[in-house]
C-alpha cells in the first residue's frame, strides 16, 4: 500500500507539476483527493463566482432593494471599477448598495453602476469632485495616479499584514492622514474593503534570478510598478480585459492583477502558466468609497454612521471571504496545469532592495508620502513589541 501511495504522489508531481517549486506541501496532498470534476480544458470550474456564493453572504443585485426609500433620501450613484461578476471584488460593491439602503433606514438611495456606464473610467475621480456622480468605489491609488501617497493606502510592498495595517489605520493615526489627503481634493473617503495577499504575477517563462526581469513587458500597478522598473522591466498599466489580450498576442511577458480566485476567473492561465507567490507587492490591498464632499456634508449624522458601518462590515466580509476562497482556486489552477511557484530567495531579496530604494526616493519627492510612511513605521516599531510577545 505504501508503494502504491508513493507512486501516486510521484505521478502527480512529475506528470502535473514537474520542475515546479510548490507553495506548500498541503497543496500537493490536496491534489490527491478526487475532485468533483477535473477540468478537461483550460477553462476552470470557478468561472461563475456567483454560483459559489452562499446565501448568507450573497450580495443582492440592484433590483432587490429590500428597504423602501424615503421621499427625502439622498441619492448616491456609486461607480464601481470592478465587475459585479468578480468574486470578492464585485461582491463588495454589490453589498454596498444593499447595505447602505438597509443600514440607513432608507435615508440613502444607493445604486451601483459599472465602470464606464455614467462617465469614462479614467474620469471617475473628476466626476466625483464635480458631483457628476456622487461616489466611486475602488482602490485609493486609482483616483490619483500622480499621488504616490495614495498608493500607501492601496498596497505597500513588503508591508504589514491586514491586522497590523488596520490597527494603524483605525487607531494609530492612519485614518486622519487618509481623510486629509482626500479632503484636499474635495472628497470624503471611507475605508470600505480589504483583501489578503494577492498572487504575485503570471509569467510566460519562469523567473530564476533577478536579471530575468530585464527587458520583460509586465503589467503592474501602484508602488510595485516602480519596483519592477528598477528591476529593468517595462511596465504597462492595463485593465483586466486588455491584460488578457496583451498576454494572448505576446505583447506582455507577465502580469499581476488580483487574488487567485479572481485571476482564475479572468483566464490569465490560458496564456501564462507560471504563477508566483508570495504576493510581496500586495500583502493587503485596501479599498475605499470616495464621496463628493458636499454630498457627504448633506448627510445626516445617522446616514454617515450608516456609511461607516456598511463599509466596516465590507472590510470584515472581504478579508474573511477572500481567505476562504483561495485554496480551492489554487487546486483548480494546479489541475489545469498551472505551475504554482514561490519566488527564489535571491529574487525576493532583489525586489526588497529595489523597494527600499523606491520608498527612499518617493519620500524625498513627496512630503505626504514621507509623513504617511513615517507614521506607519513609528507604529510598526511599537507594534513589534506586542507582535513578538504575543505570537508563538
Amino acid at each position: 500500500m505504501r508503494k502504491i501511495l508513493i507512486g501516486i504522489i510521484s505521478g502527480v508531481i512529475i506528470g502535473v507539476m514537474v520542475g515546479t517549486t510548490f507553495v506548500a506541501p498541503s497543496l500537493q496532498k490536496a491534489r490527491l483527493a478526487p475532485p468533483d470534476a477535473i477540468p478537461n480544458s483550460e477553462t476552470l470550474p470557478i468561472a461563475n463566482a456567483a454560483q459559489k456564493i452562499d446565501e448568507t453572504n450573497a450580495a443582492p443585485t440592484s433590483p432587490s432593494r429590500a428597504t423602501p426609500q424615503t421621499h427625502n433620501a439622498v441619492r448616491l450613484r456609486i461607480v464601481s471599477l470592478f465587475s459585479p461578476e468578480l468574486p470578492v471584488l464585485g461582491e463588495m460593491a454589490l453589498r454596498l448598495e444593499q447595505g447602505l439602503a438597509a443600514t440607513s433606514g432608507g435615508a440613502i438611495d444607493a445604486q451601483i453602476f459599472a465602470a464606464g456606464a455614467l462617465v469614462p473610467t479614467t474620469d471617475t475621480f473628476d466626476a466625483v469632485t464635480s458631483e457628476t456622480v456622487e461616489a466611486v468605489f475602488t482602490t485609493p491609488g486609482q483616483w490619483a495616479p500622480d499621488s504616490p501617497a495614495l498608493q500607501l493606502f492601496t498596497a505597500i510592498p513588503f508591508g504589514p499584514q491586514a491586522d497590523e495595517l488596520l490597527a494603524w489605520f483605525y487607531h494609530g493615526g492612519g485614518r486622519d492622514l487618509f481623510e486629509d489627503l482626500f479632503q484636499r481634493r474635495g472628497v470624503h473617503a471611507v475605508l470600505c474593503g480589504a483583501i489578503p495577499p494577492e498572487g504575485s504575477g503570471w509569467y510566460r517563462e519562469p523567473i530564476h534570478k533577478p536579471d530575468d526581469f530585464k527587458g520583460l513587458n509586465i503589467r503592474a500597478f501602484g508602488l510595485s510598478a516602480n519596483v519592477l522598473k528598477k528591476m529593468g522591466a517595462n511596465i504597462f498599466d492595463m485593465d483586466a480585459d486588455t491584460i488578457l489580450a496583451a498576454l494572448e498576442d505576446h505583447r506582455l511577458d507577465g502580469a499581476e492583477y488580483s487574488l487567485p480566485v479572481v485571476d482564475a476567473q479572468m483566464g490569465f492561465n490560458r496564456f501564462a502558466r507560471h504563477y508566483y507567490f508570495p504576493g510581496w507587492q500586495r500583502p493587503v490591498t485596501l479599498f475605499a468609497l470616495a464621496i463628493n464632499e458636499d454630498v457627504w456634508s448633506s448627510l445626516s449624522q445617522n446616514a454617515r454612521l450608516a456609511v461607516e458601518q456598511t463599509c466596516g462590515d465590507n472590510v470584515r466580509f472581504a478579508l474573511t471571504r477572500a481567505d476562504a476562497l483561495q485554496f480551492d482556486a489554487l487546486k483548480d489552477l494546479g489541475l489545469a496545469g498551472v505551475h504554482i511557484r514561490r519566488w527564489p530567495d535571491p529574487v525576493l531579496g532583489a525586489l526588497q532592495s529595489a523597494w527600499k530604494e523606491t520608498r527612499h526616493e518617493l519620500s524625498q519627492q513627496d512630503s505626504d508620502f514621507a509623513n504617511i510612511w513615517n507614521s506607519l513605521q513609528k507604529f510598526r516599531r511599537d507594534y513589534a513589541i506586542w507582535r513578538d510577545l504575543s505570537r508563538p
